[in-house]
């Protein structure tokens, strides 16, 4: 997403989703201030800016059904809406705050420098959490195939050899991941400079 896309999305969820919810009479959390509410909604609007409308409608219904407070009026928690959201519509593969930022640092960098981004992005989308090296070691190995592999048949192609078309379905689907890993990192990078210009 760029910045446009960003704008409008929050825009999208603040009227579909947030408003949606204070219309219904949802009220701000008890014991939390209006500041922290505040920062809250924005964070809501920021993270869930990827949605559709018909992804957001949705989210709204459910969340409507589970209000937080022991009386049932109060505005659900971020942690829970953003939960719901990842069970209704989940972000693509670019679009995870997360996978970009783990993308755009070295630990993402070192991952596209040894082939073995697909395997880190699979297992980012499934546990949604910051890898630590145990986890880098061993996405590496269960790479260690795939990244020959791919290294074999390009230097075929690279000497005028023809591929199988089951090696070449397997090269692109191999490489559209990979595109997809770059995407993330740029995406990342770019966004660590917007909020570095804006500091």
């Amino acid at each position: 997403m760029d910045d446009r896309e960003q704008r409008e999305g929050e825009a999208r969820v603040r009227a579909l989703l947030v408003e949606q919810l204070q219309r219904l009479g949802l009220m701000r959390p008890g014991g939390m201030t209006v500041v922290a509410f505040d920062a809250m909604l924005r964070e809501v609007c920021q993270r869930l800016a990827y949605m559709s409308e018909a992804g957001l409608m949705a989210l709204a219904e459910v969340m409507a059904e589970r209000p937080g407070g022991r009386g049932g009026d109060r505005f659900p928690l971020a942690v829970t809406i953003l939960k719901e959201a990842m069970v209704i519509e989940p972000p693509a593969e670019d679009a995870s705050p997360l996978i970009r930022k783990v993308f755009a640092s070295p630990v993402g960098l070192g991952a596209l420098d040894e082939g073995y981004a697909p395997e880190l992005m699979g297992w980012l989308r499934a546990n949604r959490r910051w890898p630590q090296p145990f986890v880098l070691n061993q996405r590496r190995d269960e790479a260690r195939d795939a990244v020959r592999r791919l290294e074999h048949l390009e230097t075929r192609l690279a000497r005028g050899e023809a591929l199988t078309s089951d090696e070449a379905a397997w090269r692109d689907r191999r490489r559209g991941v990979l595109a997809r890993c770059e995407r993330a990192r740029d995406l990342g990078m770019a966004g660590a400079e917007r909020r570095q210009g804006g500091a």
